[in-house]
């Protein structure tokens, strides 16, 4: 399979979702042309186009593939697998297109809160499959905010453990849809959820809310919007959650490539309001470098400021990579002992979590030194609890 880079799949995704109108009904003409196309790769009739019209018509084309394909559940794994052999534009953006896929196959299908569980993809893939149980997820918002303990069943209903957060962390971006970006009632939803899924489903919330100051994705400008993330997450318990999305999606031209730009934008912060800053602005690393190389950069860092940058490696991008996951939990070597037992630890979680737990039983067992190998494996046992920043 042809692969785009993770920090390009992560930054055009980005600036997708910043695009104007990009969840808008409007439909420019598409070509006439076939859906599966020649050397240019699934969907080509669309990648010469201008950037907005190319928008419109990879949305429509992917919509109509899916309902080609019947079942989400089975046919958006297939279309997770045209797209990665696509790669490039389509790779990068299929997530934010799937959001306004998911909502509008839900509506035509009159999908309910009782029945999603049976439509959402059977993939862990973080692109087209998150983003189009997400989109099915925002569409049921309305129905949600009457009984918000409802998605709780269907999540529970799903198989893996990244699915069961995906749709956690939908049902936070629902919660601002029914709520009309009332961003303090749509956390109170997440509250109703329990102490586990609260802190993901709000961290679901505060992305719909950075994304509504944009008005893109379908969202409009709540009146009187408060842009500070200072303020904002001020405002919250959930800190981490709160600023893991403020720079990508309000701050995307911020370049972040080393521990010193991490530094410049939070050292005037303190506790958790700057690790929610370290955390959200590591994430921008992604854009430029793969997730082993993310690491080493956190590395430069010290104490609590490391493991907050650890947070924003792009775990996800490794599913299926065995070798490069065991590259990412080693990076953890090189680290003080103060921060090394946590480093191995979240990466057991997280890797465990994008593996099925898998990595826990195979890649927590590979490391040779048994105080590294215990604290992965306490990671990769710890996998219920909530992620706050992941994904």
């Amino acid at each position: 399979m042809r692969r785009v880079p993770t920090y390009v799949a992560l930054a055009v995704g980005a600036w997708v979702l910043l695009l104007p109108n990009a969840g808008s009904g409007a439909s420019p003409p598409i070509p006439d042309a076939p859906i599966a196309g020649d050397r240019t790769g699934f969907l080509n009739a669309c990648s010469q186009l201008p950037l907005k019209p190319k928008t419109r018509c990879y949305v429509n084309r992917l919509l109509r593939e899916v309902e080609r394909l019947g079942n989400p559940a089975t046919g958006l794994p297939a279309i997770d697998r045209k797209v990665g052999q696509t790669g490039g534009f389509l790779q990068a953006a299929c997530h934010s297109f799937m959001h306004e896929v998911g909502r509008t196959w839900a509506k035509r299908h009159g999908v309910t809160i009782e029945t999603m569980y049976r439509f959402v993809p059977r993939s862990n893939d973080p692109g087209c499959s998150a983003g189009f149980g997400m989109g099915m997820a925002m569409y049921l918002g309305p129905k949600l905010i009457l009984e918000p303990r409802s998605v709780l069943r269907t999540c529970a209903q799903l198989p893996t453990r990244f699915r069961k957060y995906t749709c956690v962390h939908g049902a936070g971006h629902a919660f601002m849809r029914g709520f009309h970006g009332q961003l303090a009632d749509s956390v109170r939803s997440c509250n109703t959820l329990g102490p586990t899924p609260a802190p993901d489903c709000a961290q679901g919330a505060f992305h719909d809310y950075w994304i509504a100051l944009g008005g893109s994705d379908g969202t409009t400008r709540p009146r009187n919007a408060e842009s500070s993330p200072e303020v904002v997450c001020g405002a919250f318990q959930y800190k981490r959650p709160c600023w893991y999305r403020y720079f990508w999606e309000r701050r995307s031209k911020t370049r972040v490539y080393t521990a010193d730009d991490i530094l410049e934008l939070c050292d005037d912060h303190e506790a958790l309001q700057r690790a929610g800053c370290v955390g959200g602005s590591s994430l921008l690393i992604s854009r430029e470098r793969d997730p082993v190389d993310h690491a080493r950069v956190c590395q430069d860092l010290e104490r609590t400021d490391t493991y907050n940058c650890l947070r924003g490696v792009n775990v996800p991008a490794l599913a299926g990579r065995r070798f490069e996951q065991i590259r990412l939990i080693t990076t953890c070597d090189a680290l003080p002992s103060e921060t090394k037992a946590w480093c191995f630890n979240w990466f057991g979680r997280t890797l465990s979590v994008v593996t099925d737990g898998t990595f826990r039983e195979r890649g927590c067992r590979q490391l040779d030194d048994e105080h590294e190998r215990a604290s992965c494996l306490v990671g990769g046992a710890r996998v219920a609890r909530p992620l706050r920043t992941f994904s």
